[in-house]
């Protein structure tokens, strides 16, 4: 796991708080694009950062996570 990824890891109800639905690319322990595809995230962020390799990931709704957590625990 790369140092984004725990980043990642360590703020994600921040993430879902904020941005719940969306993509984000995350580089050097920071959200640098988000928006609506993976694709387009990726893009942006490669822009910005050309020399990185951005973590992209999909951040759940709030309301999505209380439906895994519910499944799992019934």
């Amino acid at each position: 796991m790369d140092e984004d990824d725990k980043w990642i890891t360590r703020h994600f109800e921040e993430l879902v708080d904020k941005y719940g639905g969306k993509y984000v690319a995350v580089v050097s322990e920071q959200v640098v694009a988000v928006g609506d595809s993976p694709k387009e995230v990726d893009e942006k962020a490669r822009q910005l950062y050309p020399d990185k390799l951005p973590s992209v990931l999909l951040v759940p709704k709030e309301e999505d996570l209380t439906c895994i957590l519910s499944d799992l625990i019934t």
